[in-house]
């Protein structure tokens, strides 16, 4: 699944600032920034942070632009440009590098004070122990006394709530019109699973034209996951989860 992901993700990056057509972007990268203020305001004169699956370059456009050091890394190629044309169109530049996590640490020692592992991204590891393979990457480039922070969408809530279609409103980008359809594809807790996400265009206000993506995942359940990690020696410094929430947010101490 981890070169699926790759290419499904290079595949539907035109389609990806469709999903976010009509959003404040800058209001997004102050929530975040606001979400982690304490965290943020904690580092050290020179800090390094590492946005380790930087998509389209809201989160880490936001720490460059409050003044932080960070490096941008994506596995695919497609959304480490538009990471560059978001932070370019800001104004703002920062490094990226196409890599995956289990790439990170052949081409950083342990640099980063905060490891960022954001946008529910982590549910893209092949199954339960890739997916702690993955974490430890993370962790072999953070210093000593650094964070790596996993914010991950409440898979409880998503299999409890089973909901199989979620439809947008109308969304404009480049002059056209579009409504896309998630239609969720679950199998249960730590089994491969998809959304399929049909972009569809809406032409002259009466026809359509159908573009179909999909992107492949591992649901797991908050409690494992939280087991998995001490179990492998990680330290858990905050763990935000609520049974109501659509996400949650982890942070480790190295």
């Amino acid at each position: 699944m981890g070169n699926n992901v790759e290419k499904q993700y290079d595949s539907m990056s035109h389609f990806y600032n469709v999903l976010y057509s009509g959003c404040d972007m800058r209001a997004w990268e102050d929530d975040f920034i606001n979400g982690f203020r304490n965290l943020l305001n904690d580092l050290p004169m020179n800090a390094k942070v590492l946005d380790s699956s930087c998509g389209n370059g809201i989160q880490a456009t936001a720490l460059k632009r409050n003044g932080i050091n960070v490096i941008g890394t994506d596995i695919s190629e497609e959304m480490i440009n538009l990471t560059q044309e978001y932070a370019k169109s800001n104004n703002i530049f920062f490094p990226t590098k196409q890599l995956s996590w289990k790439q990170l640490p052949d081409n950083f020692g342990d640099d980063f004070d905060i490891v960022f592992c954001y946008g529910n991204s982590i549910c893209h590891s092949i199954d339960k122990e890739d997916m702690l393979q993955n974490i430890i990457s993370l962790y072999k480039v953070t210093k000593s006394g650094g964070k790596i922070v996993i914010d991950t969408r409440n898979w409880d809530k998503v299999i409890k709530d089973n909901v199989r279609f979620v439809i947008s409103d109308v969304k404009e980008y480049l002059d056209k019109k579009y409504i896309f359809t998630y239609i969720w594809n679950l199998n249960g807790f730590n089994e491969c699973s998809s959304v399929e996400i049909l972009f569809i265009e809406i032409i002259n206000g009466k026809e359509t034209k159908c573009i179909p993506s999909r992107l492949d995942f591992t649901p797991f359940k908050h409690d494992e996951f939280v087991q998995r990690l001490i179990e492998s020696g990680l330290k858990i410094l905050t763990d935000n989860f609520n049974e109501n929430s659509d996400n949650y947010t982890i942070i480790l101490e190295k």
